[in-house]
């Protein structure tokens, strides 16, 4: 039976059960890979979807999900799998002919101002993946890891591979009154959420999403958790977790925790908070989330002191045929060297 291939330019060209099924089938779907995180990039960010999808009979069998990225003011766009968070193409059958349909078919997604595709995943899955994306002319580096901590084990066998600031840092918070709350999803939690995550911004130079975004979170509310921590009378900051079912895995993806909040311990009492819930609930791994991968980062230290372990986020890039993409990646090596 022959496989079709589609390149569509809104998530609500696909049937959103057909393609959560996919997800759910794959050994290597995430909750970035569902319909609903994808809906919330396409309607709360800039990026403009490119997915891809495989079908057999008018049933999807695979997906690679992508947006369009500018190019940092160049008249350059790049296809990212995905724009935030971890991506890559996933199949329930037939993998090794509908992995290779979809990357055959990344020309089709690009037009003439998009240089590149660059393959964004998550811990060492997409490793057997590595053959058949080299053979497509993509090329491997190393950037950033995630800090992944077993929560298997019993809480005090946690703690005590935690490094001993940060287990003081619990004690200590332990010392006052305070209470975690696990908030409702609603479009005020996450407005006021997003209020504290642009502080938080600020203060370190990150990456900052439209409020749409997160307002577009609501509808993705069954695997979204709001944790709050409130001591003194107020709130005391809070942060932002991915349900990933599929990987059986919490997913820290942002944080509210204001500079005023580090007096009250508020990270280390959320992460605990966090943690314990996720061992009661079934879950198996805690992720920190990604940083720079080199020890001297000041957030991978952070998180490092958590007891968790570095994972390399494995990245794939293959350049567009367009003259444009040699002439970038000049530039950009000569950039990095200068800022090096």
């Amino acid at each position: 039976m022959s496989l079709t291939v589609t390149v569509i330019d809104t998530i609500e060209e696909a049937n959103r059960n057909q393609w959560n099924h996919v997800v759910e089938q794959s050994d290597i779907g995430t909750v970035y890979h569902r319909y609903e995180w994808l809906r919330a990039i396409e309607y709360g960010t800039p990026h403009n979807p490119r997915h891809l999808l495989v079908s057999k009979k008018d049933n999807p069998i695979a997906l690679f999900p992508n947006f369009l990225v500018g190019g940092n003011r160049l008249p350059f766009h790049h296809l990212e799998s995905i724009a935030r968070g971890p991506g890559g193409p996933i199949a329930t059958t037939e993998e090794e002919t509908a992995v290779q349909l979809l990357l055959e078919a990344v020309p089709d997604a690009c037009n003439g101002t998009v240089i590149s595709n660059q393959i964004r995943t998550c811990g060492q899955d997409y490793a057997r993946y590595h053959g058949i994306f080299e053979e497509n002319g993509y090329k491997q580096k190393l950037t950033d890891c995630d800090f992944k901590l077993d929560i298997t084990r019993e809480w005090e066998d946690i703690l005590a591979e935690m490094a001993s600031s940060r287990r003081r840092a619990i004690r200590q918070g332990h010392e006052n009154d305070f209470e975690i709350v696990d908030k409702e999803i609603t479009t005020q939690t996450m407005s006021e959420f997003y209020d504290g995550f642009v502080s938080v911004m600020d203060r370190v130079g990150g990456d900052r999403p439209p409020r749409r975004f997160f307002l577009e979170l609501t509808e993705f509310a069954e695997r979204v958790k709001v944790l709050s921590l409130y001591a003194d009378g107020a709130e005391r900051g809070s942060i932002l977790l991915l349900l990933n079912d599929e990987a059986k895995m919490i997913r820290y993806q942002e944080s509210a925790v204001e500079e005023e909040h580090f007096e009250y311990n508020a990270s280390e009492l959320l992460h605990e908070h966090a943690i314990k819930w996720g061992r009661r609930n079934g879950y198996e791994t805690y992720d920190f989330g990604g940083t720079d991968l080199d020890f001297r980062d000041g957030l991978f230290r952070f998180k490092e002191k958590f007891g968790a372990q570095p994972v390399p986020a494995l990245v794939w890039e293959r350049g567009c045929s367009t003259p444009a993409w040699p002439a970038y990646r000049i530039g950009r090596r000569l950039y990095q060297r200068l800022h090096a």
